[in-house]
């Protein structure tokens, strides 16, 4: 997969699959102690936007297939900040749990942002 060789792909790869480990591993301690719905969802959107993220590595760099998928790695991602939110503000989700997750949320948005930004016309790394 070209994913393993790019850079900044392989970045927001491992920021999003940081993130999906571990909202995965806090939503497994939530199981017994909050609303399967809302737990399940928090699952649900971590483990699509890496999806999302993987399918657009197939595609052509650049190409507007990937675009798309990148696109909705990044929707579930923020889907997912709120779901975040209702877990902390039910009390299911303690301050510290909430802030890691958030903060690896963060990252991975921050790396898919950059892949999603339109290249730079005057990039001064590139040769003319």
């Amino acid at each position: 997969m070209d994913l393993l060789t790019g850079g900044r792909r392989m970045r927001a790869f491992k920021a999003a699959d940081a993130f999906a480990v571990e909202a995965y591993r806090v939503s497994t301690s939530l199981r017994s102690s909050g609303p399967g719905g809302l737990i399940d969802a928090i699952r649900r959107v971590a483990m699509r936007s890496g999806g999302a993220l993987v399918a657009a590595a197939a595609e052509p760099e650049g190409g507007s297939s990937e675009r798309r998928l990148l696109a909705r790695a990044r929707e579930e991602l923020v889907e997912g900040r709120y779901y975040l939110y209702l877990a902390r503000r039910l009390g299911l989700l303690d301050v510290k749990r909430y802030r890691g997750l958030t903060t690896r949320q963060d990252v991975a948005l921050r790396e898919l942002d950059l892949l999603l930004a339109p290249a730079a016309t005057n990039d001064p790394e590139r040769p003319p």
